[in-house]
């Protein structure tokens, strides 16, 4: 049983309006003392105090929260919406990071109801969809949680809000994973982090790396999540985020504990312990001990497990999260079953089943399933709808260009005639260009199957009429051999067809066909070098053609640099990326890897012919590396 706990990303908005108003606490404190007016200013001032009092360094819940009771009472006073909504923002935020969610709720709905009546940004208004929906996933009501994070979704899409709102897809890939599909919410994760780590969020960065890690554990990939959560911890103790670092090391705890290292993981479950003790916060506290009470019964120390677990059931019946309660009853009826005190795991066993109510879970999973299904029909059907529009368009202008030509006929019959003297000149230019064109391809592919196919096909030829004799000279290993070769060969036969049909069918015209290409190429070879490897691509590229010779020369480019990290690099991270930026794509390959010198670079296999390719469809290929820094390589084409 794996009982961990999450801390939920929320959004909270830290730039505050103001420019006179400093943003760090010593300096917002000077600024009060000598600021007495009771305008904008000082709310601002107060809302940024009870921010830094609360969500850096070591918090100080009490002094927060009684700052933004005046921030919030001032701006009621002065009709000052964004500091009312950020004050109640900020309040509720301090209930949700003290494992008080219907609080925290109450609070974030005020900050919603503020941002839709004065009204205030769309960035704060779907911010507050978000916070709301993260409230909810506190209370297990995930049904809540999709509805509204898909709301906030459609709101930043309708309005292309830019950057996107990174807790609405952690919000999304938390609904997933609570409907037992972990594997569906890793996109949503991925691109959360990718809006993070653009923003240069360090702390968001740490709170969606710990969500992967837990995700990688459900996937039971644990040689995946232990580097998330290493990445997670570094990245909460450069804030001193103490509260997602005891989360971390409770998660890291389990991971070993789950992969029957239950010692490696014990220093990692004390030390979140002990930071829960500083800060007094009873959920972390009840988490802490259960996982301590695990670890020791995986150790045959059950006198301590005992009393680990039922300090941890204590503490929820305390805050009264159900959840919790369920969990910790489970794991104690399980503990008592091994300590053979069979009454007693009997007892708890009835309580068990007095806690589960299956039924209302499924129900929820239904209602989450379908909220789900509901928005991706809507997007199409908007997708739709536009495509429509567009073809409207483009008939009214048919129309009024036939008209234009009717008067332009009527007006003159020598310019009618000089107009078809021009058409069917352009017109046989066009055709021209158009049997060039297919001659072009039919000499490409001519030249591929020569090139991947022809000499493969002789050595196969070759190697069929040597078998005869080998056979009859009696050397079943040479047979053997041959029979080898013949089959490889025979594979690369069927490798280059494939990749020579993929090439020219149209249907792969766009540039999220190259990616997944790409990435289904990049996949199995990354793990088999054990390489953690990640693809981000730009949802704007979706819509972008490209020409059959250019998606053939990226695709070759990125294959050979994807062979050159996986043979050469020795790395352990390997990223791709997709960009777009203005009339340019941006294709990037990243590694960790121990890196070379870039002055050697035409030495190295297939660089050569990369330059060749990138030449040849106008594009630059940029390559930067250091002797155990690592390698970059880019791709930049232009496109439009």
């Amino acid at each position: 049983m794996k009982i961990g706990y999450l801390i939920v990303s929320f959004w909270l908005v830290y730039q505050l309006a103001g420019a006179q108003v400093p943003q760090t606490l010593d300096s917002v404190m000077v600024y009060l003392k000598n600021h007495t007016d009771q305008d904008t200013n000082r709310v601002i001032a107060l809302n940024v105090m009870g921010r830094e009092l609360h969500s850096t360094g070591n918090p100080d819940y009490k002094r927060a929260d009684s700052a933004l009771r005046v921030s919030e009472k001032l701006a009621l006073n002065l009709h000052y919406g964004l500091g009312l909504g950020k004050a109640y923002t900020n309040i509720a935020s301090i209930y949700f990071l003290t494992d008080r969610p219907q609080q925290a709720l109450a609070y974030f709905q005020k900050a919603l109801s503020v941002a839709e009546s004065y009204p205030l940004s769309l960035r704060f208004t779907c911010g507050a969809f978000s916070n709301v929906a993260a409230a909810y996933n506190k209370l297990g009501q995930y049904d809540k949680v999709v509805e509204i994070q898909l709301r906030s979704l459609r709101l930043q899409e309708e309005k292309n809000l830019q950057p996107r709102i990174s807790a609405t897809y952690e919000g999304l890939g938390n609904a997933y994973r609570n409907l037992g599909k972990p594997r569906e919410a890793l996109p949503y994760y991925q691109q959360a982090l990718a809006i993070r780590q653009a923003g240069k969020e360090i702390q968001g960065m740490a709170i969606v790396e710990n969500n992967l890690g837990v995700t990688y554990d459900l996937l039971e990939q644990y040689n995946q999540s232990i580097p998330y959560y290493r990445r997670a911890l570094k990245h909460a103790e450069e804030v001193n985020f103490e509260l997602l670092q005891a989360d971390i090391l409770v998660n890291l705890g389990l991971v070993y504990r789950l992969t029957n290292r239950p010692l490696e993981g014990l220093p990692y479950v004390k030390r979140s312990l002990a930071i829960e003790q500083k800060l007094q916060n009873k959920g972390g506290l009840g988490t802490a001990f259960f996982n301590l009470g695990q670890i020791y019964q995986d150790l045959k120390q059950l006198g301590p497990a005992e009393d680990y677990m039922k300090k941890a059931l204590a503490l929820a019946n305390e805050v009264g999260n159900k959840q919790k309660i369920t969990d910790y009853t489970a794991g104690l009826a399980e503990l008592y079953n091994d300590m053979k005190e069979y009454k007693l795991a009997y007892d708890k066993q009835v309580q068990l089943a007095a806690l589960k109510d299956s039924s209302v879970t499924l129900a929820t999973n239904r209602q989450v399933e379908e909220l789900i299904t509901q928005y991706k029909t809507e997007k199409k059907e908007q997708q739709i709808k536009l495509l429509n529009q567009q073809a409207r368009i483009r008939d009214d202008e048919l129309a009024n260009k036939r008209l234009q030509t009717t008067a332009l006929l009527m007006g003159a019959v020598m310019l009618l005639l000089l107009g078809a003297a021009v058409t069917a000149w352009l017109l046989n230019r066009a055709r021209l260009r158009r049997l060039e064109e297919a001659q072009q391809l039919r000499k490409q592919i001519a030249h591929d199957l020569h090139d991947e196919v022809g000499s493969t096909l002789s050595s196969i030829s070759l190697l069929s009429g040597m078998v005869n004799g080998i056979i009859a000279q009696n050397r079943p290993e040479s047979v053997e051999r041959a029979v080898q070769k013949i089959n490889t060969d025979a594979r690369q036969i069927l490798e280059a067809m494939d990749e020579i049909i993929w090439t020219i069918n149209p249907s792969n015209d766009t540039l999220h066909r190259i990616a997944l290409r790409l990435q289904e190429y990049a996949q199995p070879l990354m793990e088999s070098k054990n390489i953690q490897f990640s693809l981000v691509a730009d949802p704007v590229l979706d819509s972008l053609p490209i020409s059959m010779e250019v998606r053939r020369n990226l695709y070759l480019i990125g294959k050979e640099a994807i062979n050159n990290l996986v043979k050469h690099s020795e790395a352990t991270i390997a990223t791709m990326r997709f960009e777009h930026q203005k009339d340019q794509l941006n294709v990037v390959i990243e590694d960790n890897g121990r890196g070379f010198d870039t002055s050697q670079l035409s030495e190295r296999t297939g660089q050569t012919s990369m330059q060749q390719r990138a030449k040849a469809m106008a594009a630059t290929l940029n390559v930067q590396s250091g002797t155990g820094f690592g390698t970059t390589l880019q791709v930049s084409v232009p496109i439009g």
